[in-house]
């Protein structure tokens, strides 16, 4: 008869060789993703294996877009009257006897200061109730005047703004002075308004600058803004912007050296950078064949790059980007891939990780007490 410890490690080495999925494990394998994603995907995540084209697309497209939320626009004129601004109106005349005549100085009126209406409206004497809102102060002396000629001798006017309140953007948050900032009359951009607020009170690639238009909000980086042009959009009368402090940072966890939530540090952050900022794959753990990225991206995205038939609703949906860095060629697909702000960096563990695992149990095990465990180098892979 076999002893009786032969018996137990030949019972335990037949689990090991049909069971080693079942143990401890930080994350699945390379192979249990892919078999979810064709079987059992319950998320509705697409597998997107990174080849030069996704690369190339993921290189170029980055976090949310100023420019593609409200459009570049135009310089927006600060000469346009609006409802609260207050207006100083001065009225001439050619006749000493005039309508508007006064002791101090017999041929001129001046009209004490007007506020514009919430409905946009002045209202002159002998003129009467006159529409301000959206034209400028010519046109509005040119309209007064007009309104007056039956009735002042030959009147003159001039309208001057003497406090721009239509026209304002409202600066918060971590700049050098919050507050109402009027437009200026060559039009103002965003980074104008943020260097006149006395600029960001954070690095570039830690501030988020909020806008709100309309009761439509976008974000983005500040860094980004001041890299891409189309995004230093002009500002418009009403626009809140508001400037926060907030490291970008991602999340690396399985077959890593250093796990966790880890800063960028800088404003831009490419996956192999990433995973370098994580101390790399662990030598003893990780599958280098098995490096995923999981971002959510638009819709059209992952149906334009997925090998299967996008099932999870709605215009964002989970993608996951496979990388075999066994591949010389993936290290220059991973040096292109920009690094987003909560993206998730994950190293499967290699197929033989598991049995490793198992066996280190089993000498422990069966080994007696006080006795040395043997450490297996080299087994087979499952």
């Amino acid at each position: 008869m076999r002893p009786k410890n032969s018996v137990v490690l030949s019972a335990m080495l037949t689990v090991a060789l049909t069971g080693c999925a079942a143990l401890p494990s930080e994350g699945p394998q390379s192979k249990q993703i892919e078999k979810a994603y064709l079987e059992k995907n319950t998320a509705g995540f697409s597998l997107v294996n990174v080849s030069r084209p996704v690369a190339e697309y993921l290189s170029r497209h980055g976090g949310q877009s100023f420019g593609d939320r409200f459009g570049k626009g135009k310089p927006m004129r600060a000469e346009t009257i609006g409802p609260g601004d207050v207006l100083s109106v001065t009225i001439w005349e050619a006749d000493q006897t005039g309508v508007f005549a006064s002791t101090n100085s017999a041929d001129r009126g001046t009209i004490p200061d007007i506020e514009v209406s919430s409905r946009g409206t002045i209202s002159i004497p002998y003129a009467g109730t006159i529409k301000a809102a959206g034209r400028t102060p010519q046109s509005l002396g040119a309209a007064i005047t007009k309104a007056l000629e039956t009735k002042a001798v030959e009147p003159q006017v001039h309208v001057a703004r003497k406090e721009k309140v239509a026209s304002v953007v409202t600066v918060t948050g971590g700049v050098g002075k919050a507050g109402l900032y009027p437009l200026s009359l060559r039009g103002d951009s965003l980074l104008d308004v943020i260097a006149g607020s006395g600029g960001s009170s954070y690095p570039p690639y830690e501030t988020v600058v909020n806008i709100t238009r309309r009761g439509e909000i976008a974000t983005s980086y500040l860094d980004h803004v001041i890299e891409t042009p189309a995004d230093n959009i002009y500002m418009r009368p009403g626009d809140q912007i508001s400037i926060e402090r907030k490291p970008r940072t991602y999340t690396a966890f399985g077959a890593v050296e250093r796990k966790g939530n880890l800063e960028f540090g800088t404003g831009n952050l490419n996956l192999l950078e990433a995973v370098g900022k994580a101390s790399g794959l662990s030598d003893i753990r990780a599958d280098a064949s098995g490096v995923f990225l999981f971002r959510f991206e638009n819709r059209s995205v992952a149906e334009r790059f997925a090998s299967e038939p996008v099932t999870a609703s709605g215009g964002q949906v989970p993608v996951i980007y496979r990388l075999n860095l066994k591949d010389p060629n993936q290290y220059f697909f991973a040096q292109s891939i920009a690094m987003q702000d909560r993206d998730v960096i994950y190293v499967a563990d290699a197929s033989t990780v598991s049995l490793q695992k198992f066996l280190g149990l089993l000498g422990a095990a069966i080994s007696p007490p006080g006795a040395a465990v043997r450490t297996v180098t080299t087994v087979n892979a499952l």
